[in-house]
């Protein structure tokens, strides 16, 4: 299994529990496939590192996405098979909620 990181940009008009809800549905798909969710949070402002939310808040996006000029930015680390990834990113794209998500993988 390698580990991945999961970073998503969420709709702002979510409550901060449906943004949790989200994260718990992207955490069954992950060990569903055999994976585990490592660490979940949202990113601490100006250093880059995952910092666990209570309450997640709104961030301003850089560009407007459709009519959202804030959203979510929830962030997910976790050690997967990479056939877990596909279903990942089918769910992903089917939830309206969802913006834009970006996969990546950590270890080298």
């Amino acid at each position: 299994m390698r580990e991945y990181e999961l970073t998503m940009v969420v709709q702002p008009t979510l409550e901060n529990d449906a943004v949790k809800a989200l994260l718990e549905q992207v955490g069954a798909i992950i060990t569903s496939a055999g994976g585990q969710v490592t660490q979940v949070g949202q990113l601490a402002d100006n250093t880059g590192q995952i910092a666990a939310a209570e309450t997640f808040r709104r961030r301003r996006l850089a560009y407007p996405l459709g009519r959202a000029r804030e959203a979510y930015y929830p962030v997910c680390r976790m050690q997967a098979p990479s056939n877990a990834l596909t279903e990942l990113e089918r769910q992903l794209k089917l939830n309206e909620n969802v913006l834009r998500y970006l996969v990546i993988r950590t270890d080298e």
